[in-house]
């Protein structure tokens, strides 16, 4: 009765109109976690560099100052004392070259890019809930009326194999 009362209210009168709705339905749901989905990789791609490039420019000067340092003992005191921000600095700085690949450190635009994302998926978030309830509705819905086909059909073969059998 609630699958009847879903198919009338949604004016899907015949198989046909069940099936190219749900598979409307399912193409957009994809198609909108697609998106969703390459978005929120970018948006974790551009904190880990936004999270390197800070890193890679607020140490640098202690790296600068390091390489500045001529003599051997003085050099390894240093070196000993800014230990953490050294190691920081050569983890930042050994990502950044695997990720861009030659390409300079673009703070401001992925500032930019990652603003941007947050806020379009953001945007799509609140579509994505009631497209995944309406792709399992409408699946339920196509199984009740599935099971009810062959119901339907089986009491036919049951009668066609005994008629079969009395000839």
């Amino acid at each position: 009765a609630e699958a009847v009362n879903y198919l009338t209210e949604n004016k899907l009168l015949t198989l046909e109109d069940l099936q190219e709705r749900l598979s409307s339905v399912s193409e957009e749901f994809e198609a909108l976690s697609g998106s969703m989905k390459k978005k929120s990789a970018r948006i974790k791609e551009l904190q880990e560099l936004i999270r390197e490039g800070e890193n890679y420019q607020r140490l640098k000067p202690v790296h600068t100052e390091l390489n500045n340092i001529k003599f051997k003992k003085q050099r390894e005191k240093f070196e000993t004392s800014h230990d953490a921000e050294l190691r920081l600095f050569y983890a930042a700085r050994r990502i950044l070259k695997e990720k861009l690949d030659g390409k300079p450190i673009a703070m401001k635009a992925w500032k930019q890019e990652y603003a941007q994302l947050k806020t379009e998926y953001a945007e799509l978030s609140p579509q994505h809930k009631p497209l995944l309830k309406e792709v399992i509705r409408l699946r339920q819905v196509q199984n009740a009326v599935d099971t009810a086909l062959r119901r339907r059909e089986q009491p036919q073969e049951v009668q066609r194999k005994n008629h079969e059998m009395e000839l």
